[in-house]
């Protein structure tokens, strides 16, 4: 129990260099694609932003 505590204090916490290539390819192996669900709600949450902007700004040509 004693001897894992002292391997602990000597980890500086770095194992790898976060460099460009190494982003890549972890992104490459680890990163799930969207579903089409979530690719459907950021356009469905797009498209809702859109429209509510459309509104606002008629309310206002309104009030001038």
């Amino acid at each position: 129990m004693t001897q894992a505590k002292g391997k602990a204090l000597n980890w500086d916490g770095k194992s790898r260099v976060s460099n460009d290539l190494y982003r890549k390819r972890f992104d490459e192996i680890f990163k799930k694609e969207k579903t089409l669900h979530e690719m459907a709600m950021e356009g469905y949450e797009e498209e809702k932003k859109m429209y509510e902007d459309e509104e606002y700004l008629e309310s206002l040509k309104d009030k001038i």
